[in-house]
């Protein structure tokens, strides 16, 4: 994916995501996935747009099923919202970044 945006793994995951207070946003996607795409291009904008304090990042899923078993992913895009290590909210398939925005100032 791209170069801005955090990336996580089996290995990384828990302290990382899990370990790390505030929010956290999660892509999981795959190879080949054309809105997967997409979706990195909105987050990486979105990027710009929050706080520092607030870390993105993407896993490949299918790299890393456990990391997508574990937490119910069954289509990519999905994006996960971890606050303080806990899902707060799940959003799948490619959404506009001002809606991603809202989100994160939501949660944030």
């Amino acid at each position: 994916m791209d170069e801005t945006l955090a990336t996580f793994d089996s290995a990384s995951f828990e302290a990382e995501v899990l370990g790390r207070e505030g929010l956290v946003l999660v892509d999981f996607w795959s190879q080949g996935c054309v809105p997967c795409k997409q979706l990195s291009r909105v987050l990486v904008q979105l990027a710009g747009d929050v706080p520092q304090c607030v870390r993105i990042g993407t896993v490949d899923a299918g790299a890393h099923p456990d990391l997508a078993a574990r937490y119910g992913v069954r289509s990519v895009p999905t994006l996960l919202f971890f606050k303080d290590g806990a899902v707060v909210e799940t959003r799948t398939g490619v959404d506009r970044r001002q809606v991603l925005k809202k989100l994160v100032e939501t949660h944030a």
